[in-house]
């Protein structure tokens, strides 16, 4: 098993050795469909050893049902960036046996249920970054540039500047809306944490100006990136993207 305090590694690599956790929270799935591709469906997770927390992105949906809260699991295989592990059709993950248990600290559950703050996130280790945000956040202001779109986001700790490109540029949004975030990375950008979209990031307008967006189930026809890279996308192609009530367990 790898040990908790190993050096993480600096790109994303293959995992080889298991690592037993136990599940502290999942989402519902986001769906999306690439050209010529089956759709995919991927759910994120925050799993935990005893003294480590580490944030999942699940694309494999068959495996939905091992993460539930507080199960205990071993995965192997998976693809790892610092405390960003990816989970695909090739890993494995299962139930560990019955009986075994992995005492997390209540600091940890605490921070793994509690939605982020835009403090706690400006005040975040940069050796442990990227980290990944999803949550609602109140829009501030946004600003149009040539390939990416900067919006500003608020809560009542403070703001903070969202990158979003590809499928995440150019949403129609306006200054006290209410927008959801799923999947975005938090990383540091000429001196300045920032949050930024990657390949299956998301950001839909929930609440305008007051007023609830209806249905809370919608498809959508973009553009979005395709790249190998478990974090970064490059260039971009046509896709559908399907949100299924992305609640957290």
């Amino acid at each position: 098993m790898q040990a908790p305090n190993q050096v993480a590694p600096r790109r994303p690599t293959l995992q080889k050795d298991p690592i037993t956790v136990v599940v502290l929270k999942a989402t519902d799935p986001v769906e999306y469909e690439f050209p010529g591709q089956r759709k995919k469906k991927v759910f994120l997770a925050t799993v935990a050893t005893s003294n480590q927390v580490f944030q999942v992105k699940v694309l494999n949906i068959k495996l939905k049902k091992e993460f539930k809260q507080k199960n205990v699991i071993t995965m192997s295989g998976y693809i790892r960036y610092k405390n960003v592990l990816e989970i695909n059709e090739r890993s494995v993950v299962q139930r560990a046996p019955d009986g075994q248990r992995i005492e997390v600290p209540n600091d940890l559950w605490i921070r793994a249920k509690t939605p982020p703050k835009i403090r706690d996130l400006c005040q975040e280790d940069p050796g442990n970054l990227p980290t990944i945000v999803s949550g609602l956040f109140l829009l501030q202001k946004k600003k149009d540039n040539k390939k990416t779109t900067v919006y500003v986001i608020q809560d009542d700790t403070g703001t903070m500047e969202v990158v979003g490109s590809e499928i995440c540029y150019g949403i129609k949004c306006a200054e006290g809306d209410t927008v959801r975030l799923f999947c975005f990375y938090l990383k540091k950008i000429k001196e300045k944490l920032k949050l930024t979209s990657g390949k299956y990031s998301f950001m839909e307008v929930v609440k305008r100006n007051g007023h609830k967006q209806q249905p809370r189930s919608v498809t959508f026809k973009l553009d979005i990136a395709v790249n190998n890279s478990p974090l970064n996308p490059s260039s971009g192609v046509n896709c559908i993207v399907k949100v299924e009530n992305i609640n957290e367990e």
